[in-house]
């Protein structure tokens, strides 16, 4: 909740962030405060992956249109969508033209994280990489995976420290004793 407070609250302060929710209909101006220091967990949580999906479409429409990007295979993916499975997904990563696919977006980010596309693309691809770490960390309590947990925040520090926001890393060095 403290981290998401951190992202949303004080990193996206004046960007925007707070109007897209209102105009995009997610929030009321009402629970705007709330969901904005991450106090109203569902909601901020429901907010941050919204926003994040919508800006992965939009880069990966711009990738698609600027690498001119066929799929071979359309049905690999197209079956990993509508039924996403462990067997689906080693199918389409065993197909060669979708890997390729892969690397070259992976790449792509890579660039646009060294403002390729300006200042504004690298500021919301740092958003989405905090939302990541966000779902991360809650994935990493849900399966009792101690070593992303200890990974996820040691990697909020920085944030955290940045806002001044409380931080958890005192117990980090005391959880790897035991």
């Amino acid at each position: 909740m403290n981290y998401m407070g951190m992202v949303t609250g004080h990193k996206c302060s004046g960007s925007g962030y707070s109007e897209l929710l209102i105009e995009a209909g997610l929030v009321t101006s009402g629970c705007l405060n709330s969901v904005l220091s991450g106090k109203a967990h569902a909601k901020a949580l429901f907010c941050l992956k919204t926003v994040s999906e919508a800006m992965e479409r939009l880069l990966i429409e711009r990738f698609t249109e600027e690498e001119k990007v066929e799929v071979t295979n359309p049905e690999a993916l197209l079956n990993l969508m509508q039924t996403c499975s462990r067997e689906t997904l080693d199918l389409t990563l065993q197909d060669p033209s979708t890997l390729t696919i892969l690397e070259k977006y992976v790449a792509n980010e890579d660039e646009m994280r060294s403002a390729h596309l300006g200042k504004t693309a690298t500021f919301w691809l740092s958003v989405m990489d905090h939302t990541r770490l966000i779902l991360m960390l809650q994935y990493s309590v849900k399966t009792n995976n101690l070593a992303l947990f200890h990974k996820c925040n040691g990697d909020m520090a920085d944030l955290l420290f940045a806002y001044d926001g409380p931080n958890y890393s005192r117990y980090l060095v005391w959880l790897e004793v035991f």
